[in-house]
């Protein structure tokens, strides 16, 4: 089985330019708060409002760097933001965003599209792993439905700001 899946529809830039706070040993830091509303903020303005965002750490201002962030579309539509430090200058912190899923936002969309494309009602999905927001990044899931159990390989074949697209295959 072949499907296709677009996990977010918008395209956010890098986002630069954030003052912070001294944080580990001296390196700036921006606030996982201000993570947070620099986010929403910034999917508002290309017309797509989150019901949430959730960082779980502050971002240290050190290049290559980087916090997860949870963003919330829908109850349907869930992903991770991977904010990567690019630059640091003084005390600002220029940083990109990159999309993710984790394990379980991946284990509920392979049970979605494998319901939708299928037919067949999805007993279990149980990914190894989440999948990065880079072309050729792969996981593999096991999934139980319609009676029968099948491994599944999810590989990215596109990604563009916060959109990242990805193919289901049986193996």
């Amino acid at each position: 089985m072949n499907a296709t899946a677009v996990v977010v529809t918008m395209a956010v830039a890098a986002l630069a330019g954030c003052s912070a706070d001294a944080g580990v040993e001296g390196a700036p830091t921006v606030s996982r708060e201000t993570l947070q509303s620099d986010i929403a903020d910034r999917l508002a303005e290309v017309g797509d409002s989150p019901r949430s965002v959730t960082c779980q750490e502050d971002l240290i201002g050190q290049v290559g760097r980087t916090a997860r962030c949870d963003v919330v579309m829908t109850e349907a539509n869930s992903f991770q933001s991977v904010v990567t430090v690019t630059r640091v200058d003084g005390s600002t912190v220029d940083y990109e965003m990159t999309p993710a899923l984790s394990q379980g936002q991946l284990e509920k969309d392979v049970a979605r599209l494998v319901a939708q494309n299928s037919g067949d009602r999805v007993d279990s999905v149980a990914c190894e792993s989440g999948l990065e927001g880079r072309v050729d990044a792969i996981a593999y899931c096991d999934v139980d439905a319609g009676g029968t159990k099948a491994r599944r390989t999810v590989r990215v074949t596109e990604v563009s700001g916060l959109t990242m697209n990805f193919n289901l295959t049986a193996e």
